[in-house]
């Protein structure tokens, strides 16, 4: 006799970059699992995973590659929220040098955004740009890259298109090394505008306010970034 199909719960969440309503379904045992190895894994593998986790627990209805890298961490919470608990320890540093045990809430995480940031970047005259959200592996290898040259690398991927008052070249008709060589050409000042638009990228936030007994103080602090949620 066959045994019984178990039920599965979903949920719906709207993605902050684009306000589309996804559905989505907790961990299962086997991804829990999973879940369970990522402390000793590299920045790339831990990428991989959690993409791979999300992909499924979407029914792989989305196109997780190219959902911006806030999107990702959005979804990841609220999924690690409903399939384990939405309480969480992290540990708090004081400046006495403390580390202090610290409950949170991911229900309280929030997106935070920035009203003046734009994609659309005039540079010069009738020169300007077109940009977009990175994507969580363009984000991780950002972060875990130290060279400096990097971030040309990055934005270059991240230009949609570049126009004048004539012509449009959209992202098929260049490739990331036309982009990338097209940086290279721009100011200092220019470059920095371009910078902009990455420092001011939506960010998953929690505001912490905690207290070291050691040097009985208040500790307050934010969380940025899905690595500091899970410590």
């Amino acid at each position: 006799m066959a045994l019984p199909k178990l039920e599965t719960p979903t949920y719906e969440l709207t993605l902050p970059s684009t306000n589309e309503t996804i559905t989505y379904r907790p961990f299962l045992v086997k991804e829990h699992k999973i879940m369970m190895t990522l402390a000793d894994v590299d920045i790339k593998e831990l990428s991989r995973v959690i993409t791979d986790i999300i992909d499924v627990c979407t029914f792989r209805k989305i196109n997780v590659k190219k959902l911006a890298n806030f999107d990702i961490e959005y979804i990841f919470l609220n999924l690690r929220s409903k399939s384990i608990g939405e309480i969480v320890t992290i540990n708090v540093n004081c400046e006495c040098g403390e580390k202090i045990k610290h409950e949170i809430n991911l229900n309280d995480a929030k997106i935070v955004k920035d009203d003046t940031i734009d994609p659309v970047i005039n540079l010069r005259n009738n020169l300007g740009i077109t940009l977009r959200y990175p994507t969580f592996y363009e984000m991780f290898d950002l972060l875990a890259n130290e060279d400096k040259t990097n971030i040309f690398k990055i934005v270059s991927k991240c230009i949609d298109n570049i126009f004048t008052d004539e012509t449009v070249h959209t992202r098929n008709n260049f490739s990331d090394k036309d982009a990338e060589d097209f940086l290279q050409q721009l100011t200092k000042d220019e470059f920095n505008e371009v910078e902009q638009f990455f420092v001011k990228l939506p960010k998953i936030v929690q505001d912490i306010n905690a207290r070291c007994t050691k040097c009985d103080k208040d500790v307050e602090t934010t969380l940025e970034g899905l690595q500091n949620f899970f410590q």
